[in-house]
């Protein structure tokens, strides 16, 4: 009996690590894999940042999870059993994909029509694994014809950054087109960090003016971060 509970406290404890990792991230879809052809997410403002997102189901928290990844002024979702939620697989209980999208650019005409192709042929078993690349956690979901979509977690806190997170700053203007990235805040700002869309560090500046030069950054979505007295803030922007 005590095997059989200790196996048991384990199978639990499994699933709940599983569901941790996946829930209470903001998942940035950054691309697509498709009969091993890759198309990465376009580049500008009417395309956004795409976030994929973990939640319990709301009416009933205790049994179901609600999968949504919103996209062109659409949505795909998903419910999925809690249960069916383990260390290396989801399984779609069901699925939907809207169907009004709203994206003009055939870029991103294009970019939507594989991402939900992803989802649409017989793809309620999804394997899945998270890794860690720097501060950034990184998610591959995999379905069952071998197509992949990758995301990342934009940032993880460091050792070093014990305070907690800051609101108190926003960044202006956004999207940028030449010249500074400016940051409002009441508050001396220490340093300023830029992330490209894979979550790699390309720029940073420690000095009290709150801008930052993304002149010779290329057309594209990024992240910043900004060190106040109060905390870290975090930021998405556009070079356009």
């Amino acid at each position: 009996m005590k095997k059989l509970i200790f196996s048991l406290a384990l199978v639990l404890g499994s699933l709940v690590h599983a569901q941790s990792e996946l829930y209470n991230t903001d998942w940035n879809l950054i691309k697509v894999v498709k009969n091993n052809v890759t198309y990465m997410l376009p580049q500008n403002t009417e395309m956004g940042a795409p976030v994929m997102a973990f939640a319990f189901n709301p009416t009933s928290s205790s049994i179901y999870t609600n999968l949504t990844s919103p996209i062109c002024g659409t949505v795909i979702t998903a419910y999925i059993y809690n249960t069916d939620i383990t260390t290396n697989q989801i399984l779609f209980w069901d699925y939907m994909i809207g169907l009004n999208q709203t994206c003009t650019l055939p870029e991103n005409i294009a970019f939507f029509t594989k991402y939900s192709d992803y989802f649409a042929y017989n793809s309620n078993l999804h394997h899945y694994q998270i890794s860690y690349s720097g501060s950034t956690k990184v998610l591959v979901m995999t379905n069952n014809q071998g197509d992949q979509a990758f995301y990342n977690s934009s940032f993880l806190k460091t050792k070093d950054q014990t305070v907690k997170e800051s609101k108190a700053n926003s960044i202006y203007p956004n999207p940028v087109k030449e010249g500074f990235v400016y940051v409002k805040s009441a508050e001396r700002i220490e340093w300023i960090k830029v992330y490209n869309a894979e979550g790699k560090l390309i720029l940073q500046e420690h000095y009290p003016d709150a801008k930052i030069n993304v002149s010779n950054l290329l057309k594209g979505g990024y992240f910043m971060e900004v060190k106040s007295q109060s905390g870290i803030s975090r930021h998405r922007f556009v070079k356009e």
